[in-house]
C-alpha cells in the first residue's frame, strides 16, 4: 500500500484503519466520502474488474456499502459530517501528486499544442527571431491565495502541467502568506509580494538572465490561434462569419510565447533607427472571436492584457500605485517609452480570473469603488487615452492611444 503522504486524506484514513490491508485492496486516491466513520479507510478492490470502491474497518474488514459500514460501526451515518478541511487536505495532496507527475489535477496527461503548425504562419524574416526553446524565455506565473480551495488547485495544476509539457519550468511569484502552501505542491516558488511588486520582480529576474519575460495568469485553461481572413467589414455579423470560417490551432503556452517573441523582435529589427520598436507583445484581450476578426491580425498600439504577455528587457516597470488596471498603465508606459507594442489579435486565451477565488478577485470590491479609483488614476496619468465603457459599466474602460493629449 502507498504511504499517507502519497495518497492524501483518503490514504491517511486507510493507513489509520489497519496495519495491513486485505489482499487485493489498494488505497483510493479519489475524493474521500463524507460519511465514513473516523478510523475507517477508503480503498479500491483490485481483484475486481470493475475496481469497486470498498471501505476498510479498523479491524481490517472489507465492506462495499454504506449500510454495511453503519451496521459494523454501530453509527448513524446520516449524522456523520466531515469538516471542509478534510476535502482541502485531499485536494492539496491530489494537486501535489499531479504537479510531481506533470499532469492535470485529474491525473490526465496535458494536451500538446500544434506549435509547428503555428510557426509556419511566420514569414522567413520573422522565423529568424524565433527562440529555439523554452530555455530562452523566463516564464513567470503571478499568483496568490489560489492554493486554499479546490478550484484554485485545479487551475494551478492545469497551468503548471501545460507549461512543463512544453519544456518550461515556471517560477511562481506568490504572496508571503501563500508561500508554504504553493511550495508544498512541489512548485518552484518565490515570494513576490502583492500583484504589482511580483510582476516587477519577474521582469527584473528575466532582465538579469537576459531573457524575455513571459508572464502567465494562474488560471488560463487553453491557448488557441485562428488562421483566417479578416472580416470584410467591421460589422460583428461579418466578424462572426469570418471566425466560423477560420482554422483553429491549439497551442502550448511556450509555443504562443515563442511566436510572440519572433513577431515582436522582427518588427523591432525592421524599424528604422529612432522609429517605434516594440518590446511588449500580447494576445487579444477578449474571448469574442467575432470582434477579434473585425480587427487586423496585428496592431501596434492596442491594450496588452496582463493574463499573458512577453516583454523584452526594458526599463519600463509596473506602477505600484495600481492595484487593478495595472496592465493598462503598463501598456501605456511601453507606448510612451518605445513608441509601439505588438498585439496578436488571432491568439485567444481562455481564463476565468474574474470568477476564480484569490488573486485580484480579493482586491476588487463589490461596489466597484477600487476599480473606479484606478480608472481615475489612469485618466489623470494618461489624459485622453481612456474613457469608460458605456456598454460594460463605469468599472471598465476603452483605451485609445491615438487620443492621447
Amino acid at each position: 500500500a502507498s504511504s499517507p503522504a502519497k495518497g492524501g486524506a483518503a490514504a491517511g484514513r486507510v493507513a489509520e484503519a489497519a496495519e495491513a490491508l486485505a489482499a487485493g485492496v489498494r488505497i483510493d486516491l479519489g475524493r474521500p466520502v463524507q460519511w465514513l466513520p473516523k478510523g475507517w479507510g477508503q480503498g479500491i478492490k483490485t481483484t475486481c474488474a470493475a475496481k469497486l470502491r470498498c471501505y476498510v474497518s479498523p479491524a481490517g474488514g472489507c465492506y462495499y456499502h454504506k449500510h454495511d459500514v453503519a451496521r459494523v460501526s454501530g453509527q448513524d451515518l446520516s449524522k456523520v459530517e466531515r469538516p471542509d478541511a478534510v476535502n482541502l487536505e485531499w485536494a492539496r495532496k491530489r494537486a501535489h501528486i499531479a504537479v510531481v507527475e506533470g499532469k492535470y489535477f485529474n491525473r490526465r496527461e496535458p494536451k500538446g499544442g500544434r506549435d509547428e503548425r503555428l510557426f509556419k504562419v511566420l514569414d522567413k524574416h520573422e522565423r529568424q527571431f524565433l527562440p529555439a526553446s523554452a530555455d530562452d524565455l523566463h516564464f513567470a506565473v503571478v499568483s496568490a491565495r489560489r492554493a486554499n480551495d479546490e478550484d484554485g488547485l485545479r487551475n494551478i495544476c492545469l497551468v503548471e502541467a501545460q507549461l512543463r509539457a512544453a519544456g518550461a519550468t515556471p517560477v511562481w511569484y506568490v504572496d508571503a502568506a501563500s508561500f508554504l502552501a504553493y511550495k508544498a505542491l512541489g512548485l518552484k516558488v518565490k515570494v513576490g509580494g502583492k500583484l504589482v511588486p511580483a510582476r516587477n520582480m519577474a521582469l527584473r529576474d528575466a532582465a538579469r538572465r537576459g531573457k524575455p519575460c513571459v508572464q502567465v495568469s494562474d488560471d488560463i485553461q487553453r491557448w488557441d490561434y485562428y488562421i483566417g481572413d479578416m472580416a470584410k467589414s467591421r460589422d460583428l455579423f461579418a466578424g462572426n462569419d469570418a471566425a466560423r470560417a477560420a482554422q483553429r490551432i491549439r497551442l502550448s503556452p511556450v509555443g504562443a510565447a515563442r511566436f510572440l517573441v519572433a513577431k515582436m523582435r522582427a518588427a523591432a529589427h525592421t524599424a528604422e533607427k529612432g522609429a517605434p520598436a516594440p518590446r511588449l507583445a500580447g494576445v487579444y484581450p477578449l474571448g469574442n472571436l467575432g470582434q477579434a476578426f473585425c480587427t487586423k491580425p496585428v496592431t501596434p498600439d492596442s491594450f496588452i492584457l496582463g493574463d499573458f504577455f512577453v516583454a523584452d528587457p526594458s526599463p519600463v516597470r509596473f506602477d505600484t500605485r495600481f492595484q487593478l488596471k495595472e496592465d493598462y498603465d503598463y501598456t501605456c508606459a511601453h507606448l510612451a517609452r518605445h513608441g509601439s507594442v505588438l498585439r496578436c489579435n488571432r491568439i485567444i486565451v481562455q481564463a476565468i480570473h474574474e470568477r476564480n477565488a484569490g488573486g485580484a478577485c480579493t482586491v476588487r470590491d463589490s461596489s466597484g469603488d477600487r476599480e473606479r479609483q484606478m480608472i481615475k488614476l489612469l485618466m489623470e496619468k494618461w489624459p485622453g487615452v481612456f474613457r469608460t465603457n458605456a456598454k460594460r459599466g463605469d468599472t471598465q474602460v476603452i483605451m485609445s492611444w491615438k487620443r492621447r493629449r
